[in-house]
């Protein structure tokens, strides 16, 4: 009984010594004590995946390649530079029949005589042999991939280069959004009573919701464009939808923070092929 007292009353006296050393801490450290607490307490399931997510995106660097299918990899990745050349060929004879047809239209591109149809009809046949050539591609490339699977240091550097890139294009759309707010707001605000406080207020606002829908439109495509990237590596169901937590989870916990810049690259290593 007095070994059960002793214990229950050991954490009424923790409590005191951590309220003492709160009231000597700076207000804006017991705010965020206090918050991150807060939430914690409130939400644990979310806090937890936040938590795991944020260390996968910091620390989780891809399993390492064994030394025979880092050469199997690189050997597959150097046999498909032919269908790498094909697709740039075809992409070029693609673009450069496309531009014909476009100069062969009639006025505004409401008219098409016997030579503009005959040139959207090879316009159509460059897309398709560029269709074959991408699929040829993919298969060549995936086939190489496939050697490392998705969870090693290649698939972890493609999918940390996707979410740098999409992150900078939600970014660039929330300044966008943001400048043109600042232009038509102050053309509203010319002839109305209102303070430069109130002005300067609104239009934080405006960037806050700007730069909450560029991140969230960068977060949903790069789930959407992540999905690819992982059936690229051609791994099993249970594997893909693994990956796809992974991937999710990091780049989940890593939208909270809105400027920040992207971790120094690794040490190079064998680049793949754009699909």
């Amino acid at each position: 009984k007095m070994r059960y007292r002793r214990q229950g009353g050991a954490q009424p006296q923790v409590n005191s010594q951590l309220a003492r050393q709160l009231k000597e801490m700076p207000p804006l450290t017991v705010a965020i004590y206090r918050g991150s607490t807060y939430i914690l307490k409130t939400y644990p399931i979310p806090s937890f995946l936040w938590l795991l997510g944020l260390a996968l995106m910091l620390f989780a660097s891809g399993l390492t390649v064994s030394e025979e299918a880092n050469e199997k990899y690189a050997e597959l990745l150097e046999s498909s530079q032919t269908e790498t050349t094909a697709l740039e060929h075809a992409q070029a004879k693609a673009a450069k029949l496309q531009y014909d047809y476009q100069q062969s239209r009639g006025f505004l591109g409401f008219g098409c005589d016997a030579s503009c149809t005959q040139k959207h009809q090879r316009f159509l046949s460059a897309e398709r042999e560029l269709k074959q050539a991408k699929d040829a591609h993919y298969k060549a490339v995936s086939s190489a991939k496939k050697e490392v699977g998705v969870f090693s240091i290649y698939a972890v550097e493609e999918a940390r280069e996707l979410f740098w890139g999409t992150f900078a294009q939600g970014k660039g759309f929330a300044k966008r959004a943001s400048t043109w707010d600042l232009i038509f707001m102050g053309i509203g605000s010319m002839g109305r009573d209102e303070g430069i406080v109130a002005f300067i207020l609104r239009f934080a606002v405006h960037v806050l919701i700007n730069f909450t829908l560029g991140l969230v439109g960068a977060l949903a495509a790069f789930l959407w464009q992540v999905w690819g990237l992982i059936q690229s590596y051609q791994p099993g169901r249970v594997e893909a939808v693994l990956a796809l937590l992974a991937f999710g989870l990091a780049s989940s916990a890593t939208r909270v923070p809105l400027f920040h810049s992207p971790p120094q690259p690794p040490p190079p290593l064998p680049r793949t092929p754009p699909l």
